[in-house]
């Protein structure tokens, strides 16, 4: 039976996707210390243009500018700030630097990228950050893992759920009387049908080529074989490649594959596969091109075994037949499907596949297909990232003539164990209900029992941990914010009597922190030095910006922002979770 979560589509989108942490442990990103965040420091959103990031840092530099402040101890505290808020004023006014830095946060503006002129448009300049980028992640991740593993453990567990007399020494039954066998006896009448296990190993051998050398064996019913394969796959440019591989003992079996990039939107694939030679290789052929933005159209020709007069196989002794496949395969966010028609000699198929990404870490699919050889089949499974590296995929495979299927998969990387569990060979609704229902129960309350309450802890471990490391990191941007204060009391004593004179925007209080804990900071001087016209506009990220006056109180917790302010000789009063968002309530509520 195939594996029903597996995910069999093309590859639409060759970037991938980038599979998150759960939402509990992302968080832990912000604990980090040494993030300085330019577009926070000028108060600027990402989408800031030219002139609002020269206007945000001249508005910065009457404040902060040293000569502005003739206290020595204010006066010193005010080049340290003014050094980063020029710092974030080269980076955000460069489109080069800008570029880098929205794709690769502070480690982009460290490496040494070398993408050539500095003519080119913003957009090229991320698409060839992108690449280089890939091209060293693709290096890393190589040194790192080189070992691939597959095993497959094919299990007959039809006889665990068959009734079953038990026969009686004398003939018969015993007492004549049927007696059902229980579920320990059963489970020993689980048999192994199929062991097949696949190893192998890649190192570089060259700029442009790579060595494959790898091993496989089939064991069954004790009795099996083996195999040892060497392929060499050698790219001759971003266009072309091709990969060359045989078989080093018998049956002896050659490869050849080549793909070829038309444009960047068409590709065509070949593949010619060799067996000593007692007949024409049978071809494969692939041609496709995207068709929109997330999905690529295909063709496969499949020739099959084939003859040239004496020199191959006759008709009745072909395998393998000839077939032609059409089919679309997209991959759009958070959605994928698949569908595909075939014809063929020996069967025709059309099949349908369809993925949806629940959360960060995990992904739930189903499919289906009729077959003239299978019948109709159905399947459901999903998979999670259950830790960094592993994920583990369930799932349940129904069909007419193929009865019911539970398979398990584990991957870690790059070493896969997939255990397929042959449950009934005829068609049964009620043990395929059971089949897609105890395993889902099972995930969840241990999901929810245990892995959740653990991250849970671990999470709490961690922020403790990183408080008591980072403890002088946390007073020392403490000290920091209060000093922005002091430099911020002067100038924000005369905007705020400025917006009274004229009914405006006054911030009364303002305290960010865990406010049901009663672990806040007072931020009303930094809030109100973000009053323009009144108009409060903070795009976020300000939680580590101790240039302007915040600092994080409850490191690791989640934190709100409470602002009870004045507009109109009227008091209000706002309390909002993410500081991206206190510019559009802010006004709602003036203008209500």
């Amino acid at each position: 039976m195939d594996d029903p979560y597996e995910d069999r589509s093309m590859p639409a989108d060759t970037t991938g996707r980038h599979i998150e942490q759960d939402d509990l442990l992302a968080d832990l990103e912000d604990l980090k210390p040494d993030h300085v965040d330019y577009y926070a420091v000028l108060n600027l959103s990402k989408t800031a243009s030219e002139d609002e990031i020269k206007d945000s840092y001249k508005r910065l530099s009457r404040v902060f500018h040293p000569d502005k402040h003739s206290d020595p101890t204010l006066k010193e505290a005010a080049e340290t700030k003014f050094h980063i808020i020029n710092k974030a004023f080269e980076v955000l006014s460069s489109t080069q630097l800008r570029t880098a830095y929205d794709e690769y946060g502070e480690e982009g503006l460290n490496t040494k990228w070398e993408v050539g002129h500095k003519i080119k448009t913003p957009q090229e300049l991320r698409d060839e950050y992108a690449r280089l980028a890939r091209e060293k992640r693709e290096m890393e991740l190589e040194n790192l893992v080189r070992s691939k593993n597959d095993i497959t453990i094919n299990i007959d567990a039809t006889r665990v759920f068959a009734n079953r007399d038990i026969p009686s020494p004398f003939g018969g039954t015993a007492f004549g009387k049927t007696q059902k066998v229980g579920i320990f006896d059963s489970l020993k009448r689980v048999e192994i049908m199929q062991l097949y296990m696949k190893n192998s190993f890649e190192t570089q051998f060259g700029p442009r080529t790579q060595l494959i050398v790898g091993g496989q064996m089939t064991s069954r019913s004790g009795m099996g074989g083996g195999n040892v394969v060497g392929t060499i796959r050698h790219s001759f440019s971003e266009k072309c490649q091709i990969e060359i591989g045989s078989s080093l003992l018998n049956p002896r079996v050659g490869v050849l594959k080549g793909t070829y990039s038309i444009d960047p939107l068409t590709f065509i694939t070949g593949t010619a596969q060799v067996r000593n030679f007692q007949g024409p290789a049978p071809l494969v052929m692939t041609f496709g091109r995207r068709i929109t933005k997330g999905a690529t159209g295909y063709m496969t020709y499949r020739t099959g075994e084939w003859a040239i007069g004496s020199w191959g196989p006759v008709f009745e002794r072909r395998r393998d037949f000839s077939s032609m496949a059409l089919g679309v395969s997209s991959q759009e966010g958070d959605k994928s499907y698949q569908v595909e028609l075939q014809t063929g000699l020996l069967q025709s198929h059309l099949s349908v596949d369809r993925t949806w990404t629940l959360d960060s870490s995990t992904r739930l699919r189903m499919g289906g297909s009729l077959s003239t050889t299978a019948g109709i089949t159905a399947s459901i499974g999903g998979d999670r990232q259950v830790t960094d590296h592993t994920k583990v995929g369930l799932a349940v495979q129904v069909g007419l003539s193929e009865g019911v299927a539970f398979n398990i998969k584990v991957k870690r990387l790059g070493q896969s164990v997939t255990i397929p569990i042959v449950l009934a060979t005829d068609l049964n609704l009620k043990l395929a209900f059971w089949t897609a229902v105890v395993p889902i129960c099972a995930v969840t309350a241990l999901d929810i029992g245990y892995v959740k309450p653990k991250r849970r802890r671990e999470r709490a471990e961690k922020i403790q941990e990183l408080r008591k490391v980072h403890a002088d990191f946390i007073a020392r941007q403490k000290k920091e914010a209060e000093e922005a204060i002091e430099l911020l009391r002067d100038s924000t004593g005369r905007k705020m009597k400025q917006e009274r004179d004229k009914d405006g925007l006054v911030i009364i209080e303002a305290l960010y922190g865990n406010l049901n804990a009663g672990l806040v900071a007072d931020v009303t001087v930094a809030v109100q030095a973000l009053v323009n016209d009144s108009q409060l506009s903070m795009p976020g990220g300000h939680s580590k910006n101790h240039i302007l006056g915040f600092y994080d109180p409850c490191l690791g917790e989640k934190k709100q922002l409470r602002i009870r302010y004045e507009f109109q000789r009227r008091m209000h009063e706002v309390v909002v979770a993410d500081l991206a968002s206190v510019a559009a309530p802010v006004r709602s509520h003036l203008l209500a």
